[in-house]
């Protein structure tokens, strides 16, 4: 009896087979490896793969085959590090055709995005196996020469200086987007700016499990309703941004919308909004890289990571930062003390937790005062007070005292001024 019951199930994967063809086989694989350990599954994967990439190699002198993988379910490596790549690609000079083969794995984080990639990139379906094609290639070349790097290309943002933006709406979407955008309240031909909070609630629902290791980066969204209402002063319409967010966003001001909480919320909404707005004042959530990629002016508020600059640069890019308070000493860091301490390269809470540092939120003064100077610089209305470049001179010139040698670039960012003003010890 065993023995038919394998004969049927072996008889009907042969049918299944023949009838749906490689769809159903590429399936089957996958269904298949998910019963096994991820190590064994690499290895037979390499191992399997080995004449494919005897293949590869051979038709190299001819053509070069690059295989890789976007990170698709963060929506920052997803927008920025794809862009970085293309800016990057732009800029070789392969001496041969080359040809790169590129995995998106579902589900993406935001089915706009994807859908606006797909039609700059040749985007394939089943990214795990081409996933195991690029480890095979590695392994048996023991080199990059097949892997296309679409991670982690910070030091590519600086490209962007240069380039314009590899996206762009279609007719139908943008006529869609300004549709929404007045039942949103924002008349045509209005300016609005994008702000942006970043808490635990995405990480958490979205991707599961605690990410409490990041919540060093958290501030409420109450923080910045100063700013949005003096925005509005200024003729802007205030639009708080967000997929999923811990708390609401309350202002009497009607020009100020808390679209984040909002049924007309939409995956597409999320770009036609950060991409066409006038500027983005956030932080260093992944959202940011949306307005990033679009070439807009970036605010960031409650900084942490300044080994960000080691690499990355950008233009315009404003920054007020968090500030480190030692609770044995009883002050705040100064700048250099929080390169010598090394937190200057924390990314975790725990890090902060061991140096015994509560990290400040700024405020919602400090948020406002950064909103107006960026306003002010756009128009062309900004007034330097004397010893203002000074003060911004004196904090680059401390932090190149500690850039790596083989990671110094251009800096193109500038520290708030009002936010030096008011903290010059935090220069000494």
């Amino acid at each position: 009896m065993l023995r038919v019951n394998q004969q049927s199930f072996l008889q009907r994967q042969i049918d299944q087979l023949k009838a749906g063809g490689w769809p159903v086989f590429a399936r089957k694989v996958q269904l298949f490896s998910q019963l096994l350990p991820r190590r064994l599954l690499s290895l037979i994967g390499i191992i399997g793969a080995a004449p494919l990439v005897l293949f590869i190699v051979a038709i190299r002198p001819f053509v070069r085959l690059r295989f890789g993988t976007i990170v698709s379910q963060r929506i920052g490596h997803f927008a920025a590090d794809t862009e970085a790549y293309l800016c990057a690609h732009d800029h070789e000079n392969p001496r041969r055709r080359t040809i790169d083969v590129i995995g998106c794995p579902e589900p993406a984080c935001n089915r706009q995005l994807q859908m606006m990639w797909a039609r700059t990139l040749c985007l394939t379906p089943r990214a795990w196996l081409w996933n195991i094609l690029d480890r095979a290639c590695r392994f048996w070349t023991r080199g990059e020469v097949h892997h296309v790097k679409l991670y982690d290309r910070g030091s590519d943002y600086r490209l962007f200086l240069a380039t314009k933006s590899h996206l762009g709406f279609t007719a139908e979407e943008h006529c869609r987007g300004q549709a929404l955008l007045r039942k949103l309240g924002i008349p045509s031909g209005a300016s609005w700016v994008c702000i942006h909070n970043r808490d635990g609630a995405y990480l958490d629902k979205a991707l599961g499990g605690r990410w409490a290791y990041h919540d060093y980066r958290d501030f409420s969204v109450q923080t910045m309703v100063s700013a949005a209402e003096e925005l509005s002063k200024r003729g802007y319409y205030v639009v708080r941004v967000g997929s999923i967010v811990e708390e609401a966003l309350t202002s009497p001001d009607p020009k100020i919308i808390d679209y984040a909480n909002s049924p007309l919320r939409s995956e597409f909404m999320d770009i036609y909004l950060l991409a066409h707005g006038a500027f983005f004042l956030g932080n260093d959530s992944g959202i940011w890289c949306i307005p990033l990629i679009f070439r807009k002016p970036l605010l960031m508020v409650n900084f942490t990571l300044l080994s960000n600059f080691f690499e990355k640069d950008y233009e315009p890019w404003f920054i007020i930062l968090k500030r480190s308070w030692h609770r044995e000493k009883q002050r705040f860091l100064s700048l250099r003390e929080l390169f010598e301490t090394g937190l200057a390269c924390a990314c975790t809470s725990q890090e902060y937790e061991a140096a015994g540092v509560e990290l400040i939120c700024n405020t919602p003064e400090e948020i406002c005062d950064l909103a107006i100077e960026v306003d002010e610089r756009l128009k062309g209305q900004w007034q330097s007070q004397p010893g203002d470049e000074d003060l911004q001179q004196r904090f680059w010139a401390t932090f190149r005292q500690y850039i790596p040698s083989d990671r110094n670039c251009d800096i193109h960012a500038r520290i708030g001024t009002v936010f030096l003003r008011q903290h010059r010890d935090w220069l000494e």
